[in-house]
């Protein structure tokens, strides 16, 4: 069945509604939650363009509408659905445990009333407390205990948060759940949307990578031919890592967007067809989220830069890496721009096949242009297959860990140095905590793992989802083999340094 985003982009509420063991509870107010805004937002990174003319209130104004923006959502989920308990009844664990292990969202934790990053409510609406989700349940990470507003998730198990919704809105849970007015209506509308919208091919194979590009080709298929699913032959899967927003201000002039670059156009609006997983028409999605989708990247995603390093950096070591990043024998400026060490790059927009997994090149097929070229988004650009992934560009490539496309190299060490020294296995929640020497995610959130060996690993984990296994289909960590070029450790090691200012 098609879990992955059809089920995470409603039902982060489970998260929201677990929190608010209250009997009843009002829809929360836009003035109180623009009140309380600054506070909210004071321990999270957000780098901002300096160049925008705007006003402090008018980026402030922006970004709280980007934080809380609906799309004026179809699909909602009642907070009385939890009111009376139902989450402690079908899904086990406890609140910290369901939001930090079990869906792996960026814990919120000065705003009380929003408690989570990417959960969004009907603020002002004149019924109870609702909740939708938007960009942010997969665009903000927590690194080492700090949230990056803007980077690609590191442990969001969409998987997991769709198959336990899909529990909670169910009949059985819904018999102790909601009561109130229009709730019952709401909750069951949920778990037919959640059933009507799943595709045998849209599961990711490990947690926190997307299978959205693949969901789109079903949901895009499925309006012109009155909601049926194209065959599952026909669709790919293509698990891939979620690229930071910050990368934006490169990939604009260029106007080729995600990992294959295989939306040609002036804005990504691949990301509209989310909206689609919540049971929208067309009509929507021409009338209300591309036009927000566009404004979005105008007044906020455009202006947002990488979060700078915040550990002590060699200086001398990072000028000798820029020297080889530069130079004609390593050359890793050809493909992936010059840095002006501000947050800002010349990207030369490289699309190029070097070797890695091709999977997520392969998700667009003639299947998947055809459904496109009859949607509204045709009109809006083009969808090309692509002969190679980006060249990423690598402004804050320090945060953007695990690396290549699908997430399947840990560090920037590893990356860098021979292929056949990779980990063929390595823990995806280990990910919120930086290895600083390697340039990267830890492998292991506990180091007792590393000294059973990989082969043990592989036999204890290689099935579990919670681990990034390379052996599974779309998570090869072959090609981009630089190691013949660079050497020696000495150089890597400076690479590594003079990244980290990027």
């Amino acid at each position: 069945m098609k879990r992955g985003l059809a089920g995470g982009v409603v039902a982060v509420a489970v998260v929201a509604g677990s929190l608010w063991p209250r009997a009843s509870t009002p829809a929360l107010s836009r003035a109180d939650l623009e009140a309380s805004f600054d506070a909210d937002m004071r321990h999270i990174v957000v780098e901002w363009d300096p160049d925008d003319s705007r006003p402090p209130s008018g980026r402030r104004e922006a970004l709280f509408d980007f934080v809380y923006q609906t799309y004026k959502a179809s699909a909602w989920i009642p907070q009385s659905l939890f009111d009376r308990n139902v989450v402690a009844q079908t899904v086990a664990g406890d609140v910290d445990t369901i939001v930090d292990e079990k869906v792996g969202l960026a814990r919120w934790r000065d705003n009380a009333r929003v408690r989570a990053f990417g959960m969004a409510p009907n603020m002002d609406a004149s019924g109870p407390l609702r909740w939708t989700v938007n960009c942010l349940v997969c665009h903000a990470a927590e690194i080492d205990g700090v949230v990056y507003f803007g980077a690609g998730t590191k442990t969001f198990d969409d998987l997991w948060l769709g198959e336990a919704l899909e529990r909670l809105t169910a009949a059985p849970a819904r018999t102790f759940g909601p009561s109130r007015g229009g709730d019952a209506a709401f909750a069951s509308d949920a778990h037919r949307i959640l059933t009507a919208h799943h595709h045998d091919r849209i599961d990711s194979l490990t947690r926190a990578r997307s299978t959205a590009f693949a969901a789109s080709h079903v949901e895009l298929f499925m309006r012109p031919h009155r909601g049926g699913m194209p065959p599952v032959a026909d669709v790919g899967r293509g698990d891939a890592k979620t690229p930071p927003l910050w990368h934006t201000a490169a990939k604009m002039p260029v106007g080729r967007w995600y990992t294959d670059g295989s939306f040609h156009g002036a804005f990504p609006l691949m990301a509209s067809s989310m909206e689609l997983e919540k049971d929208r028409p067309f009509d929507a999605l021409v009338r209300v989220v591309i036009p927000t989708i566009k404004e979005e990247f105008t007044s906020v995603v455009r202006h947002l830069r990488p979060p700078r390093y915040p550990y002590p950096i060699d200086r001398a070591l990072a000028e000798r890496g820029r020297e080889l990043f530069d130079s004609s024998e390593i050359g890793c400026s050809r493909c992936h721009g010059t840095y002006d060490g501000r947050g800002g790059v010349a990207w030369p927009g490289a699309h190029r096949d070097v070797g890695t997994d091709r999977s997520r090149l392969e998700i667009v097929s003639p299947g998947f242009v055809a459904a496109f070229d009859a949607s509204p988004l045709a009109a809006e650009g083009s969808l090309e297959p692509s002969p190679g992934y980006a060249a990423t560009p690598l402004t804050g490539v320090w945060a953007n860990f695990p690396y290549l496309h699908n997430g399947s190299v840990p560090t920037l060490h590893h990356l860098l140095g021979p292929v056949s020294e990779r980990p063929r296995i390595f823990q995806v929640m280990a990910a919120r905590t930086l290895d600083r020497g390697r340039g990267g995610q830890r492998l292991f959130v506990n180091p007792r793992d590393e000294r059973a060996g990989e082969a043990e690993l592989l036999r204890r984990f290689g099935d579990d989802r919670n681990w990034f296994n390379t052996a599974r289909p779309g998570c090869g960590n072959g090609g981009h083999d630089v190691w013949p070029l660079i050497r020696t450790d000495e150089n890597r090691r400076a690479l590594i340094e003079y990244l980290k200012t990027l």
